[in-house]
């Protein structure tokens, strides 16, 4: 039985959500509750509640500060915060802190409440399944691992029967159906951490697995940040097997969106197959990712289909025309006006057909442009990084849109209202550690990972210099101060900042402090 502890300083909310639903019918127990933060932290000491429902707008230490002490403490604690309106700053930090939920006391339903615990409980059970039977599954996992890699790499069909066979699994049919399962991740995003995949897709694995008990022929796998389904089956007119691996799949969705409220890619191939063909037909789906322009839930028929699909290379400038019309939205905050820009990106896309790796890196470098100019953030890496992973079109666009709608955010939050300090303040690292470098905006554009185009377009509208002017200009700062502190001489000083040719060096100083270096000079010297 798991145990909760309830805190709000609403006396009479602590007394409805004690009678709100059966507790001990759920697996649960009320190991303690309090309306007050100072004794929540004492009372956390003494009863180590498994899970934690908290109100956020708590006196003295709200909910959020209250939560971070707790998985200090224990860090496999659940955290379920209660909060009296939706607030974007305090959802963003309950994000953060990687809380199973966020839910409105007064839409609250004994419903709700439920599928909170359920999934509370859920990722309890899935961490606890790991460290209890890491090591006794350790052998049984490698040898599955060991059988997947067989199939996939080809081995001798009766080899790979004989191995399966060892291992527990009965593989008696000829044909086989093949599913990729995939998390979308935009879905994964929205409720956990990057550092957090491995366990979650464990906890769609266990899942699968359990399932596959009541399916006959059905052997899920973990492979590469996936799960394969392997179907076995004989053509038999009494049983559509095609029906029965559709059915599998669509009950182990509907359990992630259940338990774990994330969404899967489903794809299914229900072509019959050899054993010995299933291994080249999953590297070409899962390389060629044919099914990037269809939905999250697509079926392959006829191994044809996969061949069949084509892309090519996005054109030169592809997004360059819905930058500004991003940009303008943003300023005004019309997030509508941004779903409609996105939409008409996706569908060009599509219409298109571009190759998802170079849609994926021009979405990439045109957000790293706009989080330059609206974002006082660091860059987001973890969305590039699902931006290369995503696969379909629908995945990848979700997460765009929530990139733009946290800017709005932020901005309405009154985030770094100065919005572009600590990227110049990067940039202004970046030159300051190669002084002695001639750095161009192509440098500068590869250390921030964007497309020297967006960044020339940018940093101008950031400064109103160009990057060169900028650099120039800065490293001329640098030269009178030198000239007025040190005693180099003129050829080590331009060295110093990068310039190799001294008559070059005197021209630019001319064109931004108005004098020769040796005019400077003499002219400081004098008034000393």
């Amino acid at each position: 039985m798991y145990r909760v502890m309830l805190i709000d300083d609403d006396v009479p909310m602590l007394k409805v959500l004690q009678q709100m639903i059966d507790w001990e019918a759920n697996n649960l127990q009320i190991a303690g509750s309090t309306y007050s933060s100072a004794k929540a932290m004492h009372m956390f000491e003494e009863v180590r509640p498994d899970i934690v429902i908290t109100d956020i707008g708590l006196p003295q230490k709200n909910g959020i500060e209250l939560a971070d002490h707790f998985i200090r403490m224990k860090p496999e604690v659940r955290i379920i915060f209660l909060t009296c309106h939706e607030d974007f700053h305090y959802a963003q930090q309950a994000v953060k802190l990687q809380a199973d939920d966020y839910l409105i006391k007064d839409q609250l339903t004994a419903e709700q409440l439920e599928q909170s615990l359920g999934k509370s409980m859920h990722l309890l059970k899935t961490r606890a399944g790991l460290i209890n039977r890491e090591a006794a599954s350790y052998n049984s996992q490698l040898f599955r691992q060991d059988l997947l890699q067989k199939v996939l790499n080809g081995s001798p069909s009766e080899a790979t029967l004989a191995y399966a066979a060892q291992i527990g699994i009965s593989w008696t049919y000829p044909w086989f159906m093949l599913g990729l399962v995939s998390i979308q991740l935009s879905s994964f995003d929205k409720r956990f951490r990057q550092s957090e995949f491995p366990l979650i897709l464990y906890a769609v694995y266990n899942i699968a697995m359990e399932l596959s008990e009541s399916y006959e022929g059905i052997t899920p796998f973990m492979e590469q940040g996936n799960i394969v389904i392997l179907h076995n089956f004989r053509v038999n007119l009494a049983q559509n097997a095609s029906l029965h691996l559709h059915n599998y799949l669509q009950r182990l969705r509907y359990q992630c969106v259940h338990f774990l409220k994330i969404q899967l890619n489903v794809i299914a191939v229900t072509d019959k197959m050899e054993l010995s063909s299933i291994g080249s037909i999953y590297q070409e789906i899962l390389h060629d990712n044919c099914e990037f322009y269809e939905n999250s839930d697509y079926t392959i028929s006829e191994i044809s289909q996969i061949r069949s699909r084509w892309f090519q290379a996005a054109p030169q400038g592809f997004l360059d025309s819905y930058v500004s019309e991003l940009e303008r939205k943003l300023i005004k905050q019309d997030l509508d006006g941004i779903r409609t820009t996105l939409h008409k990106i996706a569908s060009t896309a599509k219409e298109l057909s571009i190759d998802p790796a170079d849609f994926a890196r021009d979405l990439s470098s045109m957000l790293r442009g706009i989080e330059l100019m609206f974002s006082s953030l660091k860059f987001d890496e973890d969305l590039f990084a699902y931006l290369a992973l995503a696969r379909t079109l629908e995945d990848m666009m979700e997460l765009v849109e929530r990139k733009l709608t946290q800017m709005i955010g932020t901005r309405q939050a009154g985030v770094g209202s100065s919005t572009n300090e600590p990227k110049l303040q990067v940039i202004q690292q970046y030159i300051d550690q190669h002084l002695d470098d001639n750095i161009t905006s192509i440098d500068m554009a590869r250390y921030l990972f964007l497309n020297p185009s967006y960044f020339s377009r940018y940093f101008k509208r950031m400064t109103g210099l160009t990057f060169t002017d900028y650099v120039h200009q800065y490293k001329m700062k640098m030269a009178t101060k030198m000239l007025r502190m040190s005693g180099q001489n003129l050829e080590s000083l331009a060295m110093g900042l990068g310039y190799s040719d001294r008559t070059y060096f005197s021209k630019v100083f001319k064109k931004y402090v108005g004098t020769t270096p040796s005019e400077y000079k003499a002219k400081y010297t004098a008034r000393k």
